[in-house]
């Protein structure tokens, strides 16, 4: 605090009071405003983050959803175009959800060091390194997938108009198993209200 005390005191006695105080004005606002500007971006990048690992999940719960979705959907479509069936309902379970299988940039690299001494001993060292990246798109930072493996059918579940009849039954039956390559005991077919 001495200091700044005898700042003050060598400012009030000189004659440059006025630019003194005007360039300590400058030093402070400069000083709030590198502040200022460190935490503005911090934030950003903090956003930037947040919004990246967000979209990635987004696309990736997107492919899970998609298939097993479509998979209902198309299903009901076929069903509904059986002789003696009306209107169709689908629930469909999954052993797990569908799994991504994104393109990874692999390096591996590997040293062997051989050793002699004096005594005639020798010794070998091998170092392996290998690194793996996720390989992603230029132009929307997506990732570049290799393949999807779609998940095991744990059991379907038909509700439709007509299935009171035997006949449609079993032929409902007979579809879904065609078309998921499932045993008869995995799909329950219903008659619809």
């Amino acid at each position: 605090m001495k200091v700044f005390d005898k700042f003050k005191e060598y400012i009030h006695n000189s004659g440059y009071k006025k630019i003194a105080y005007n360039l300590l004005a400058i030093v402070i606002i400069c000083t709030i405003a590198l502040i200022g500007w460190d935490t503005f971006s911090l934030t950003l990048l903090e956003e930037s983050t947040t919004s990246k690992e967000t979209s990635d999940s987004t696309q990736e719960d997107a492919w899970k959803g998609n298939y097993q979705d479509s998979a209902e959907v198309q299903l009901e479509k076929i069903l509904g175009e059986i002789k003696g069936v009306g209107e169709v309902d689908v629930m469909i379970t999954y052993e797990s959800s569908t799994e991504v299988v994104p393109a990874l940039n692999v390096t591996k690299s590997s040293q062997l060091t051989e050793e002699k001494d004096a005594q005639g001993g020798s010794r070998s060292t091998t170092q392996d390194d290998s690194s793996q990246n996720v390989v992603m798109t230029n132009q929307n930072d997506q990732l570049i997938i290799i393949k999807e493996i779609k998940p095991q059918i744990r059991g379907v579940v038909v509700v439709a108009q007509g299935a009171w009849d035997i006949k449609v039954k079993t032929e409902l039956i007979e579809a879904v198993r065609t078309i998921f390559q499932i045993p008869t005991i995995k799909i329950m077919v219903y008659e619809k209200k």
